[in-house]
């Protein structure tokens, strides 16, 4: 009997009628290169059901289409309406791997701002690529930021930053601080020999940036010390639980999300149906 043959991934692209549907696209296209998939591009997508964006996609994106599918990626543009839950559906169908949209920090101009982009994560349980305008250039994702801190559910974000090794032979680059107590320190180390120990079983590249003092949020502080090491991707965990300051100033993620430096963000929940690769 034939073995079956194996399912093709697949990446989904939420595009717009603005430059950050474009900015999704171009990264949706680079992703599907890299874990050699099919690219989906969806152009109607809302929130509600009832209530559709326009069905007309912009010359610029239909032109980048075509020369992604000139790149020999296989591409399937949709313009029928897509809700949240049949946009989920169609991912479990299709073996999709991640979503790719662009997020607008402040404006109109984006289908997502901070605000809709938490709300597209959250019920995900798959993880969500985060990216502004700025257009990836041929060397992105070849430098990832792993910033690990005393948090337990760090597996499923070092997984994810060690496909990039896996697929596409980048350096994960884990980046840690320092706590003066003892027991706060121990749960870094701890988290930090896991991950080398994974690493180094799966024949992950990786480097470790062991900072000597304390960090108050490692994950902001990746997207600054980004560019020392030219990064041009961080992995975050979403916030599971809103506290009181989280409803009232908003979650930490959102100093993260949409930054101004135009770093995308791979975004993860915590979740025990998380998807994680089979290779």
């Amino acid at each position: 009997m034939e073995q079956e043959e194996k399912k093709k991934l697949n990446i989904i692209a939420i595009a717009d009628n603005s430059e950050y549907g474009t900015s999704a696209i171009r990264h949706g296209g680079i992703l599907a290169a890299i874990f050699k998939s099919t690219l989906t591009i969806i152009t109607n997508f809302s929130f509600s059901k009832n209530k559709n964006q326009s069905e007309n996609t912009p010359k610029e994106q239909l032109e980048l289409t075509n020369q992604l599918i000139q790149n020999d990626i296989e591409v399937f543009l949709l313009s029928n309406p897509f809700s949240t839950d049949n946009i989920y559906s169609y991912a479990d169908e299709t073996n999709t791997i991640m979503f790719v949209i662009g997020v607008q920090r402040k404006g109109k101009d984006s289908l997502f701002n901070l605000r809709k982009a938490r709300r597209f994560i959250k019920p995900s349980r798959l993880p969500v690529m985060t990216v502004g305008l700025k257009l990836p250039d041929n060397n992105i994702f070849r430098q990832v930021m792993l910033p690990l801190d005393i948090d337990r559910q760090h597996k499923e974000k070092a997984l994810w930053a060690g496909y990039f090794s896996r697929f596409y032979h980048a350096k994960v680059h884990i980046l840690c601080g320092s706590y003066k107590d003892q027991l706060l320190k121990q749960k870094v180390k701890d988290n930090i020999d896991f991950t080398k120990k994974l690493y180094q079983n799966l024949e992950i590249d990786y480097e470790l940036h062991d900072f000597d003092h304390n960090i108050d949020d490692i994950d902001r502080f990746s997207i600054f010390y980004a560019p020392e090491i030219k990064a041009s991707l961080t992995v975050i965990m979403m916030t599971s639980f809103y506290t009181f300051i989280d409803y009232i100033f908003g979650p930490k993620e959102n100093a993260i999300i949409a930054n101004e430096e135009g770093l995308p963000v791979l975004c993860i929940n915590e979740r025990d149906d998380l998807y994680v690769l089979c290779t």
